[in-house]
This record gives structure tokens, sequence and C-alpha cells, in this order.
């Protein structure tokens, strides 16, 4: 008697496993599977009680104007910037602003002429540029010990955007 080669039983192997699914194949043409949701075959169907349609209780109906979308955005976006400028862990930081800049966009699609949610956006896109050159300028730092205290961040001028955000202070590096 003669040992197979490993191509013959890789051959023979694989024609197994394709007649095996080939047969699971034609099974489920012929008999689909039963959905989750039908009935047993032989047993009894459980009975649900429905109630009649005055007696049911009503959904409480939750949908909000676009004008209280924007007035929560506005409040919940103003919280977490509020937050972030708190907050002293500069990538923690910028996660609280994305998440501010996510909410305000999203009340801005809501109520687009709302100029106090427009004012509060682009306060946070500011804060979201400090933070930025902060996280560049503390990382510099780190390359560049012996140079820190020459790339302190110059103060913005008067007016500028970056001065929209109020409690937003800067941190020498």
């Amino acid at each position: 008697m003669e040992w197979l080669s490993t191509e013959e039983i890789v051959l023979a192997f694989t024609t197994l496993v394709a007649s095996g699914l080939l047969i699971l194949g034609t099974l489920k043409l012929v008999r689909p599977p039963r959905p989750k949701s039908a009935p047993p075959r032989g047993g009894v169907t459980p009975r649900v009680a429905i109630a009649a349609p005055s007696v049911r209780p009503e959904r409480p109906r939750t949908r909000q104007l676009p004008e209280d979308r924007a007035a929560i955005a506005r409040r919940l976006g103003r919280t977490l910037l509020d937050r972030a400028v708190q907050e002293s862990e500069p990538g923690r930081r910028r996660t609280l602003i994305y998440r501010a800049i996510a909410c305000l966009n999203r009340g801005v699609e809501a109520a687009p002429d709302d100029e106090p949610l427009r004012d509060t956006l682009t306060a946070a896109h500011a804060a979201l540029w400090n933070t930025y050159q902060q996280i560049g300028l503390e990382r510099l730092a780190q390359e560049m010990p012996w140079r820190a205290t020459a790339l302190a961040p110059a103060e913005p001028p008067p007016g500028s955007v970056a001065r929209a955000t109020p409690g937003l202070e800067r941190r020498s590096v």
C-alpha cells in the first residue's frame, strides 16, 4: 500500500468540504430556515393580550422644535467649552472642544440663523486652535528643551477670534 501525497489529501479534503457546502445550500433552498419571530412548528403559539386602541397608552411625543434643539445645543456646547477651558491636560481639552463643536454644528443645522449659537461655535473653533498651538508648542519644547522659553505664544491682537472665548487662559510652556 502506498501513501497518498499531500496534494491528493488536500484535493480530497477540499472536495469533501465543497460537497458538504453544496448539500447545505440545497437543503436551505428546499426547506428555508424559519424566522425567529415565527411560531413554533408543532407547539402552541403564546397569545399576547392586545388592548383596544382606546385603552392603549399613548407614547409620549418628545419631538423638539428646531429652536429648542438650537437652545439645547448652545447650552450644552457652552458647558463643554467651559469644561475644556478648565481642563489642564491638552489632549482631554481637545476632546471636549471636539464634542462641543459637534454639538454646536448640530444646533446650527437646526437653526442656521441663530447668532448666539454661531458666536459660541466661533469661540469653540478659536479655543481649538489655541489648544492646537499649545499642544504643538509643548511637543516642540520636548524636542528642543533649550528653546522652551523662546517659544511662548504671543498674545493675540484685541478683537481677534481668539478673544471670543472669555475664560480661555493661556499657559506658558
